[in-house]
């Protein structure tokens, strides 16, 4: 399964194993994050913070959403790997607001 970034977000699938790689390992998509991250550390610490807070609480969001899906997984279920990544993203996003002196 080959995974666009052009394509239409909406239709994502978080529960088929293939896209859910294909969409963590698409290179055009990990370079767009890093520049998109290098912009974003650049503005001002006040507007990153406008940013980052409501990212926050929907990237939470999703990350419990997710969990809750996968509680009656099993162990082994490909989807954990994603839940991972994204309890990640969600402390990246808490430890940036730390570093910005917003607190969270």
């Amino acid at each position: 399964m080959r995974y666009s970034p052009d394509s239409d977000p909406s239709a994502f699938d978080p529960t088929d194993p293939e896209v859910v790689d294909a969409r963590l390992n698409d290179p055009v998509v990990n370079a767009l994050h890093e520049d998109l991250g290098r912009q974003f550390r650049a503005m001002p610490p006040e507007q990153q913070l406008v940013e980052l807070v409501p990212e926050l609480e929907n990237a939470q969001s999703r990350y419990d959403q997710l969990a809750k899906v996968l509680a009656r997984a099993s162990a082994d279920d490909p989807r954990r790997f994603l839940l991972f990544t994204m309890g990640d993203h969600v402390e990246r996003i808490r430890a940036r607001i730390n570093e910005l002196g917003g607190g969270a």
